[in-house]
């Protein structure tokens, strides 16, 4: 196929490349050259003690210098191993301000820090984790975690990614103890380890952790990739280091430039996080245990896939992001949207079977336009300033629709060209930092024209297109239909026009046509046949698509026909634009009744996703108890096509379908399948080997929701008594994500005691939102001082108002926004604007949706 033309921007300022301004950074005057910092944890009193000395370079005579610094007391600083210099802390701004009574002179220099911090129990900086053993016994684990703003709180440092520097850490290591960070250990002396230089990165790629653990290594040619565990379970490493293996070779193919450090370890945190699962520290991966291990009492199929992902899109930033790094935050796209878009490509690549893009396309796609398509939304590449704002970018946005037109862009160019692009932008700008045009001059230069203005309209401005395609008409054996671009919206706020530069796909029966679609003026597009035209085939385009009535309905009556890619792209896009007022709900309703129990599984797990949506949106209304028999109608027989026990030689969609459905049925109130997973759940409590993990933890799921008071005591007592960490806190969770509202009270007052570990309190609390969203937020706002406690700094402005989240009433919705006001500065009110606008777009669309689902559920 030739390569495509691509039309120029008609929005003349997406076409210049975004100006990084200064504010809230740091002074440039002065740079780090190099660390070397020693700590001496003290795991009991959960504080430490650093020493370090930063080589600098001065560019103009000064007498004050200025990094960051938070939570750390400075004892004191030198100039030079001589000049003691005066220190100013300024909380609010995180920066430790040191003065000299000379001005220091230009040239490099060396600055001496003596200092001391805090040990956190939630996931900021230097923190804890606290566990028990195999054998029942307490056990405390010391790692980092510093993305995107917390290295200053273990070192004073200039923490901000593009000041690139080698660390050289050392630390104190109690008896019979590890520690181990980004490089190997280059010695030991005493108690003291010291790890070798590592090359130049950024400061929040730092990492170190200490703990009584096991490590299991394996060879990938010249790298050695490790897992790290707490002691007795290091074998359930087993799958994710043949994973990474295997996805180290083919990284290192793909990108051009083989992974440069001498080795790669994953190490499993036995804990969790209000915040992320895993962490990319260049050369030590920091995962907590239920995103990176294989337990095979608990494993589910969805959950083995994930874990693949999750290591394919940490490894992915070992290059996007630690070798080649962002600037600034603004592109923070170039580290989470490329390593979500490789970890999808990568994972299609070495597992086939999984059918990794379709459902990036079931699930992924449709996540980031159910945010993007709303006033709230942002650009990919937006200015932050503020650690809130630094924080906050780490959403749909960001990540999924970064991958979503990434996608896109390769099927624009074609695999081969953006491969080229990519390995030329590697080998540029390794060891450096970048912003996102960098990328795009590289693949323009692979692809022999600019792909700038195409990615500026995806990158530069929120929303998301909408593709109207006119009635198809059949002349001559051939079909001829127009296109013309709107903007799909699902709220008043999104609806002003926008335009972008839309590379779309449109096949017949003979090869697959391309054109661009650059505004609202039809463009014109003929195939071959007389067959009905998919439009965006493939679904590699970022786009909704608007059939007319009798084209949907050709294509509707012919589902089965499509390639599994676009019968899921037809069906996302019908439930998306009924959301949006564009189609109406019949549309989609009479789409998915018609579906057969045999139709892909993967379609059907979507479709039992989007019935979990509809359910929640009626929630409160007449007409969700009818609609809850109506969806129990149509996926009862899928339900009895895959049953409770799998075949052989099943598919993984199938196993899949399995582990999604069950839950549905049971929150729909199926009787055979609560009454069945009742029966799984109390039998896995007698002897858990005798319930196979992928319908364990689905059983346990609708059994735990329909929990009677007594029931629920045992599941509490089970969850105390619980030895490892990763079932203790799946336990908890199960004991806040009850239907009675009593019990999910009993659940939140768990949250306010010592019983559970730090990081637990807030996964209960999350839970409860997940099926009492209104409850939750007001009494986390009654216990706001106790629920600020258990989160990462880095999560408040998002945390309490998240869990409100999932309702649809709109007087929760002031609710939200009145307590915003009260606690957060304008800057940090972003999360709560966005849960605000979610739960008034679900009492809208009751209000216009619950008549016409009522019908169609009688």
């Amino acid at each position: 196929m030739s390569k495509p033309m691509f039309a120029a921007a008609t929005l003349a300022a997406l076409l210049a490349t975004t100006a990084h301004a200064t504010e809230g950074r740091l002074p440039t005057g002065v740079v780090p050259l190099a660390y070397t910092i020693s700590v001496a944890p003290d795991a009991a009193k959960l504080t430490f003690t650093g020493k370090e000395t930063i080589r600098i370079k001065v560019a103009a005579p000064t007498r004050t210098i200025t990094l960051n610094a938070a939570e750390l007391t400075i004892a004191s600083v030198r100039l030079d191993a001589k000049t003691a210099g005066t220190v100013t802390l300024d909380a609010e701004a995180q920066t430790a301000t040191f003065t000299f009574a000379a001005p220091v002179t230009v040239g490099e220099h060396a600055l001496s820090i003596v200092y001391a911090g805090k040990i956190n129990q939630s996931a900021s900086g230097m923190f804890a984790i606290d566990y028990n053993n195999t054998d029942g016994s307490k056990a405390r684990m010391i790692v980092t975690q510093f993305e995107a703003s917390d290295a200053r709180r273990f070192a004073p440092t200039w923490d901000e990614p593009g000041f690139k520097t080698p660390f050289t850490l050392s630390t104190t290591v109690p008896k019979g103890q590890t520690a181990f960070s980004n490089m190997p250990v280059a010695s030991k002396v005493g108690d003291v380890t010291t790890f070798a230089t590592t090359p130049k990165m950024s400061a929040y790629l730092m990492f170190l952790g200490i703990g009584d653990v096991e490590r299991k290594t394996l060879m990938a040619g010249k790298t050695e990739i490790g897992v790290i565990t707490r002691r007795g379970v290091v074998d359930q490493g087993d799958y994710a280091l043949a994973s990474a293996k295997r996805i180290l070779a083919a990284y290192n193919d793909y990108f051009g430039v083989p992974y440069p450090l001498p080795k790669l370890d994953m190490i499993a945190g036995p804990g969790s996080s209000a915040f992320f699962g895993a962490m990319e520290n260049w050369g030590a991966i920091f995962y907590f245990e239920q995103v990176l291990l294989v337990d095979p009492k608990l494993i589910t199929e969805n959950r083995r896939q994930d874990i693949f992902n999750v290591v394919a899109h940490e490894m992915a930033h070992q290059w996007f992001g630690d070798l080649v790094t962002m600037a600034w935050w603004d592109d923070l796209w170039l580290n989470e949207g490329f390593a979500s878009w490789t970890a999808s490509k990568i994972s299609n690549d070495l597992n086939p079977e999984w059918g990794a893009l379709s459902q990036s396309v079931a699930f992924p796609r449709q996540q980031a336009m159910a945010l993007d398509a709303r006033a709230v939304t942002h650009p990919i590449v937006q200015h932050v300033t503020t650690p809130d704002q630094i924080n906050q970018a780490f959403d749909n946005i960001t990540y999924l629709k970064g991958e979503a037109v990434i996608r896109m862009l390769e099927g624009a160019v074609g695999p081969d060209t953006f491969r080229t692009g990519v390995r030329r932008y590697m080998a540029k700008y390794k060891y450096s930092n970048t912003v996102t045009d960098q990328l795009w001059e590289e693949i323009g230069a692979a692809a022999g024209q600019p792909v700038a203005p195409l990615m500026h309209s995806f990158t530069l401005q929120g929303g998301v297109p909408l593709i109207r395609v006119g009635e198809p008409t059949c002349s001559g054996g051939n079909t001829t239909l127009t296109l013309a671009q709107g903007r799909f919206a699902l709220d008043d706020g999104s609806k002003a026009d926008r335009t972008w530069i839309v590379p779309v796909n449109v096949a017949g029966t003979g090869a697959t046509k391309r054109t661009d679609v650059s505004g609202p003026t039809p463009v014109g597009v003929t195939t071959g046949g007389c067959a009905p035209v998919v439009v965006n085939a493939g679904q590699s385009g970022y786009y909704r698509m608007l059939y007319t009535p009798a084209h949907f309905a050709a294509l509707a009556g012919g589902i089965t026909k499509l390639a599994e890619v676009d019968q899921i792209g037809l069906t996302a896009d019908a439930y998306g634009l009924a959301n949006s007022g564009d189609a109406t709900i019949e549309r989609y309703l009479a789409l998915v009744g018609g579906l057969r129990p045999d139709a892909s599984p993967l379609l059907w797990s979507m479709v039992a996703a989007q019935f979990g949506g509809i359910d929640r949106m009626l929630q409160g209304a007449p007409e969700q108890a009818a609609f809850r028999v109506k969806a129990r109608s149509l996926l009862r027989p899928v339900f009895d096509r895959v049953g409770w026990t799998g075949r052989a030689d099943e598919i993984s969609a199938m196993k899949q379908l399995r582990e999604d459905i069950i839950p549905v049925l049971g929150l729909f109130g199926d009787p055979a399948v609560s009454a069945d997973a009742a029966r799984y759940a109390e039998a896995s409590f007698a002897n858990p080997a005798s319930v196979p993990g992928p319908i364990r933890q689905p059983a346990l799921q609708v059994f735990s929701y329909n929990a009677t008071p007594a029931q629920w005591d045992e599941l509490h007592a089970r969850a105390m008594a619980e030895k490892s960490p990763v079932a203790k806190q799946q336990l908890y969770r199960n004991l806040g994500a009850v239907h009675d509202e009593a019990l999910a009270n009993r659940a939140l007052a768990i949250s306010l005691t010592d019983e559970v570990a730090v990081p637990t309190r807030a996964t209960i609390i999350q839970a409860v939102a997940s099926q009492h969203p209104a409850m939750a937020f007001d009494w986390a706002t009654a216990h706001q001082e106790a629920v600020n406690g258990m989160l990462e700094s880095s999560t408040r402005s998002g945390f309490v108002v998240g869990l409100a989240a999932g309702s649809g009433d709109a007087a929760v919705a002031d609710r939200v926004m009145a307590y915003a006001v009260k606690a957060f500065p304008e800057t940090s009110r972003k999360p709560a604007e966005t849960a605000a606008a979610v739960i008034r777009y679900r009492a809208a669309l009751r209000q216009r949706q619950a008549a016409a689902i009522g019908k169609w559920s009688s």
